[in-house]
């Protein structure tokens, strides 16, 4: 309980309504993200104006909000900052695979001094961090602008900023199956599972709310 005995009437409604405001903030924080859906199609498939109860005319959640910081891309709304893939051949090409156990290899790489981009805490994302990613609006790849800009053959950073379309490792394994882990598809944005030897790509994360 919260004793205000030296606080003028008006100061102390100041007081609480400031701290209902920062609840109040912090709950929309944590609200699930927005799918980035802002088109709307009928039972055939045909697109139609948005209007009603679907995805694309509500547009619930928190708004999509980046940073481009040169090598990395930082999600304001999450805190997350992730690794930019490229098509250059280098340790951040978009289309080099790795088994589960050498996604987290790949990882040691980056965060070896002087670490990428001048941070030594890069991992695999978990399952959730790596969906955060998706946006429903794209297909091939399905994702937001800065995950798929400038992404012609040979690029490199910090110019450009590539997904593969296949799955992408996370660090989740499956519980029904520990052999195996959760991957995220990027062409259609789908959650599947598959065998730890089996190779696919890795994008690095850091940072997020602990």
């Amino acid at each position: 309980m919260i004793r205000l005995p030296m606080l003028a009437p008006l100061a102390a409604v100041l007081f609480l309504t400031a701290l209902a405001h920062d609840a109040e903030a912090g709950a929309r924080r944590s609200r699930p993200l927005e799918t980035g859906q802002t088109t709307c199609w009928d039972n055939a498939g045909t697109e139609i104006p948005c209007a009603g109860l679907q995805d694309g005319a509500l547009r619930r959640g928190e708004p999509r909000a980046y940073r481009d910081d040169g090598e990395t891309v930082r999600d304001l709304r999450t805190a997350l900052t992730w690794e930019k893939l490229t098509d250059d051949g280098s340790i951040h090409d978009k289309d080099n695979l790795h088994t589960w156990g050498f996604a987290f290899a790949k990882t040691e790489d980056l965060n070896t001094d002087p670490c990428f981009a001048g941070f030594c805490d890069w991992r695999v994302p978990n399952r959730f961090e790596l969906e955060t990613l998706l946006n429903m609006e794209f297909i091939g790849p399905a994702v937001s602008p800065p995950f798929d800009t400038a992404c012609a053959a040979s690029c490199a950073l910090p110019t450009c900023s590539c997904t593969g379309l296949g799955a992408h490792w996370t660090s989740t394994s499956y519980a029904d199956d520990p052999g195996s882990a959760w991957v995220i598809e990027f062409y259609a944005g789908q959650a599947a599972t598959a065998g730890k030897t089996a190779e696919f790509r890795v994008r690095a994360v850091r940072g997020g709310a602990n």
